[in-house]
């Protein structure tokens, strides 16, 4: 928020924008890349959380609180599956690649237009 220029909000507000207006056209589209990349990391961080999961719960009652991270965890080392494991990694590594490509795409569309 403090590498925003304030002239940009005192112009805005010379110009009549209301507060609502001056977030819509300064402050969001200042703050938009590192919101972009903050939810990006906090996505592939909670998806690769597992550790609390086997600790706590163990997976909890019927699986009821497995994620895809625990679920590798289990069969890799619980049930020694270590293909089945990789194969699910895979899939979860291209899920997250294909989210951030998405994150990417999405925010250059952004600057393009605006």
């Amino acid at each position: 928020m403090q590498a925003i220029p304030r002239d940009l909000y005192e112009a805005a507000s010379i110009d009549g924008a209301n507060a609502f207006q001056r977030f819509k056209s300064i402050t969001l589209p200042f703050l938009a890349p590192t919101i972009a990349i903050t939810v990006l990391l906090r996505t592939v961080w909670i998806s690769n959380f597992a550790d609390l999961i086997i600790v706590m719960t163990n997976g909890g009652p019927a699986d009821r609180t497995q994620i895809v991270a625990s679920y590798i965890f289990t069969q890799a080392f619980r049930a020694l599956d270590f293909g089945y494991a990789s194969a699910i990694a895979l899939v979860l590594l291209l899920l997250l690649l294909g989210y951030a490509m998405v994150i990417v795409v999405t925010r250059r569309m952004l600057l393009e237009r605006g």
